[in-house]
């Protein structure tokens, strides 16, 4: 009763989209949903947790072609979240019966230095770095 009582948007936003989709909210600020159907356009879903959420026929010509993407913008204290490994644990964990396949897209970064900045290594010489 308090819920409803501090918040009726935040419940009617529960109600339309659930409780494990609503729980994005504990880590991200906004979240973006880009969904096509087969036979339909592509539309964007955003909101900022807020009760209040736009949804708009996509124009950024990137298509998916079919199915959804789904953008969590996430909260500065929360970018532990981000690590694979724990992306991975947690999905594992809350997703070991769900039917369908999930698929994680995996990006890594690396530095690579500046082609004024290598050291030269002479043959035999072996080059030692430094790892945090």
């Amino acid at each position: 009763m308090q819920a409803i009582q501090e918040g009726v948007e935040d419940i009617s936003m529960i109600g339309q989209f659930g409780v494990g989709f609503y729980s994005a909210y504990l880590v991200a600020d906004k979240v973006t949903v880009v969904t096509k159907h087969n036979d339909d356009e592509q539309y964007i879903w955003e909101s900022e947790a807020g009760g209040h959420f736009t949804i708009q026929r996509d124009v950024s010509g990137e298509s998916l072609g079919r199915g959804t993407k789904i953008i969590l913008h996430m909260k500065e204290e929360q970018t532990d979240f981000l690590k694979e490994r724990t992306i991975k644990d947690l999905v594992k964990k809350h997703s070991q019966f769900i039917q369908y396949p999930i698929n994680l897209q995996i990006t890594k970064e690396e530095e690579v230095e500046e082609e004024g900045e290598k050291e030269e290594v002479k043959e035999g010489e072996a080059k030692v770095e430094e790892v945090d």
